[in-house]
């Protein structure tokens, strides 16, 4: 990635040269062109900051590309700001955009014949992590090499050990364990390359800490607060005729009312009326049923909504009214909820932030449509809830626009 990031210089000069000729010829000024020359040090920031978690798998690395892109740009511009400096927007964000790309395609270059190692230094590390990888309804996991270890001259040619902390150590391997700590080689549980492989949360590693990982994000949810109501406010001059164009199809098609309330769960397990446009014939004991594929009872304008999503646009007065968010666990049912509660452990975690329109779950997974499938989900649900981010959720929104364009995960 360094030298593919050397290589990237190559582009500000491209760019220095015809700024320059540009201000020559009076197109631009001369601040055009000393913006793109300052611009030179976020990139080679953002170009470390990546190549420090290339050994990252893709599952995480993916969302970082654009935190460790903004981050060194927004240094950038507050210094900027500070100093009372001029600078020009057009060439900040002429730089940030060839940044963007540059290094994603860097990163998707590398990370296309990437096949990180973990060793562990017993087979029943292994064991345990491969169970935590075969679930039901699951994504596919990223591609990992797994070796077990001897020796520190094996360790050394992994990019981790995994520890199974229920696995007590015998004399020899904690002697190895000391050394490679004190050697700096990477230790992480098995629990934690399962989530860097996987994007989910081992449900049977889960302890009491998980809450105090909750309890530390709680000034992002505050600032996550904010842009919900930001976002919903602007994505209502686009909702609002997309959403009489739907009304007027389904008033056309079939009787019954255009909405579809329902009691879903909320945070802190609060139920709220969550609001659909009805994708489904009017029919009473119906509602609590797992949609299935080619459900009979969904119409056809219902298909067409429901592959598509338009069917959540009502969704955006919840996330307005503070009973969701745009980026959250998606809100389970009443009933069935209180009844996971009650056979999943540590399911209610799920409600410890707000429901979203879209999920982790939902781009990674889909939709599910048995009980077993529902906990994989949950897994996913917890790993959201335990990493939630800017990042993250700029990467599920990313994700999200996908589905909305190609309709996947719909049933």
């Amino acid at each position: 990635m360094l030298a593919w990031g050397v290589l990237g210089l190559t582009l500000f000069a491209c760019n220095l040269w015809l700024a320059h000729q540009a201000a020559q010829r009076g197109y631009v000024t001369y601040v055009f062109t000393q913006t793109i020359l300052w611009s030179v040090l976020p990139y080679l920031l953002a170009c470390l900051m990546i190549d420090r978690t290339i050994h990252v798998p893709s599952i995480e690395g993916n969302s970082l590309i654009g935190l460790s892109t903004a981050v060194p740009f927004a240094a950038l511009l507050g210094v900027v700001l500070m100093f009372h400096l001029p600078y020009s927007r057009g060439a900040l964000l002429l730089s940030y955009g060839v940044t963007l790309l540059w290094l994603w395609l860097g990163y998707r270059r590398f990370i296309s014949r990437y096949v990180p190692v973990f060793g562990a230094l017993d087979a029943q590390a292994v064991g345990t992590l491969q169970a935590m990888l075969d679930m039901p309804g699951a994504a596919r996991p990223a591609p990992a090499t797994l070796r077990v270890v001897r020796s520190e001259t094996e360790a050394r040619q992994c990019d981790g050990i995994m520890l199974d902390r229920s696995a007590p150590l015998n004399d020899e391997q904690a002697r190895l364990l000391v050394q490679l700590k004190i050697s700096h080689v990477r230790i992480y549980s098995v629990e934690r390359v399962g989530e860097l492989l996987t994007g989910r949360v081992g449900l049977a590693h889960i302890d009491t800490e998980f809450h105090d990982e909750h309890v530390s994000r709680l000034l992002f949810d505050a600032f996550k607060r904010l842009t919900d109501i930001a976002g919903a406010l602007a994505l209502l001059p686009f909702a609002l005729p997309a959403s009489l164009l739907v009304t007027l199809a389904i008033r056309a098609e079939s009787s019954g009312p255009v909405l579809f309330r329902q009691a879903r769960m909320g945070r802190f397990g609060r139920p709220f009326t969550l609001l659909k446009f009805r994708s489904m014939t009017h029919q009473h004991g119906t509602e609590h049923q797992f949609a299935v594929r080619n459900d009979p009872r969904v119409t056809r304008v219902g298909r067409v909504i429901r592959k598509y999503r338009l069917d959540e646009l009502p969704q955006l007065w919840n996330v307005l009214a503070g009973e969701m968010s745009l980026i959250g666990p998606r809100p389970e049912i009443v009933e069935i909820a209180q009844r996971y509660a009650q056979s999943i452990p540590y399911y209610p975690y799920r409600h410890l932030v707000r429901p979203g329109l879209s999920g982790w779950a939902q781009v990674q997974q889909g939709y599910t449509a048995t009980d077993a499938e529902s906990v994989t989900k949950l897994g996913y649900d917890l790993y959201y809830v335990k990493h939630r981010s800017l990042a993250l959720d700029l990467l599920i929104a990313a994700k999200t626009l996908r589905t909305l364009l190609t309709g996947y995960g719909a049933r």
